[in-house]
């Protein structure tokens, strides 16, 4: 089985991808990275109603979309910015609505029943504040059928403070070692 890692951190090596790190070396299969912040991905222009549809971007979205779609398993790991996902993150869920509407790439059929996993990570109350970004991305999942497996929420302000949470890499190890 593999599993894709998409991280939405604007930081290299922050405490996000440390924690997806972790993830990976649980992980009883293949593991792929994607770094949002690498890649060039423009902002949706919205078109879903224009009796053409959307006009074709030149950018790295649907590169990146493959690499998804052909993945087992996907965990989307992005920090909590201002109670919510990161935008590069976002920009990448966005476009999702442009590809829809592409009957070559059938986007929803095989995302469906895909298994899919959340990590976040951020500065206080985290636990509780972060909870209306994990329903975003449980209502997300629900629309295009993936199968919401499980979410991880790291406690950290300042880079490298994720270590310190050992409860949730613990978390992260017993929930991929019972795989």
């Amino acid at each position: 089985m593999s599993l894709l890692i998409i991280c939405g951190s604007s930081r290299n090596d922050g405490n996000t991808e440390t924690l997806a790190k972790a993830a990976a070396s649980f992980y009883p299969g293949d593991v792929e990275w994607m770094h949002l912040r690498n890649h060039r991905i423009h902002q949706i222009v919205d078109q879903r109603h224009e009796p053409r549809g959307f006009d074709p971007v030149d950018d790295d979205h649907r590169a990146l979309i493959e690499q998804m779609l052909r993945a087992d398993a996907v965990i989307f790991a992005t920090p909590v910015y201002w109670y919510g996902m990161s935008g590069h993150m976002k920009t990448f869920i966005d476009r999702w609505s442009q590809r829809l509407r592409e009957p070559d790439l059938k986007f929803k059929e095989r995302l469906k029943n895909k298994p899919a996993y959340v990590i976040i990570c951020g500065g206080e109350q985290v636990m509780l504040k972060g909870l209306p970004l994990i329903l975003q991305f449980r209502l997300i999942f629900e629309f295009v059928d993936m199968d919401f497996k499980n979410y991880f929420i790291g406690q950290a302000k300042r880079p490298g403070d994720i270590l310190k949470d050992t409860e949730q890499l613990s978390k992260l190890k017993d929930f991929f070692n019972r795989k």
